[in-house]
């Protein structure tokens, strides 16, 4: 009895067709090669399956089947060849290209991920010292009044101005109270003669910021 024997139009033991032949010839199963040499069987039978697309790009792909056609007495570059066709017919090497996936189309390749990471990796870094920058740097001080060494006959003051919110404001080692949008106000009373005023503002790590300010009584 006769059976038929299914086969690709127009190319009779293809280059595929003829590593599954030599492999079944010698009675050899594709897992038992894969471990002599160290090619994954998933491989091997896309070789023989001509599904290049299943194979790694480039040289990985054309070595594997040199190693394959080599462990089954074959030639990879014959089967190349052959199956390149006639010149008319003549193609490039097949194992020059690879077919890509659909979904690698959605894969960003490696060095743009790798720009993306470090440049994310920079924004977090500026951030943070940003940040920390905010936390130890001494707080933004402004004395409104008064704003500069006065000569005056009055024995008290008012002093205002403007810093942090967060900030506490000290005149003279005394704490006042600022409002929520860091503005303050305060009547000191002077002595006779010279004054120094120390007002300082400080958040709770950072450094501490000084105004100094010399106010004469007559």
């Amino acid at each position: 009895m006769n059976f038929f024997v299914p086969k690709k139009i127009g190319a009779e033991n293809s280059w595929g067709e003829k590593l599954r032949l030599a492999r079944q010839e010698r009675g050899l199963e594709i897992e038992g090669i894969a471990k002599k040499i160290n090619i994954r069987g998933d491989y091997l039978k896309a070789l023989e399956e001509e599904r290049l697309d299943l194979l790694p790009a480039g040289l990985y792909g054309k070595n594997f089947l040199k190693e394959y056609a080599g462990f089954l007495g074959l030639k990879a570059q014959d089967l190349i060849e052959e199956h390149n066709g006639t010149a008319a017919e003549k193609i490039s090497d097949p194992f020059s290209k690879k077919i890509v996936k659909k979904n690698k189309f959605l894969v960003f390749p490696k060095i743009i991920r790798n720009i993306l990471l470090l440049t994310v990796g920079i924004i977090c870094f500026l951030y943070l010292l940003f940040y920390l920058k905010k936390i130890f740097l001494a707080p933004e001080l402004i004395v409104t009044q008064p704003d500069r060494n006065l000569l005056i006959s009055e024995n008290s003051l008012l002093i205002t101005g403007k810093t942090e919110p967060e900030a506490e404001v000290k005149i003279n080692g005394e704490v006042i109270l600022n409002n929520n949008q860091g503005q303050f106000s305060q009547i000191i009373n002077l002595k006779k003669g010279l004054n120094d005023l120390e007002i300082t503002a400080q958040k709770k790590y950072s450094r501490e910021k000084i105004v100094t300010r010399q106010i004469l009584v007559e």
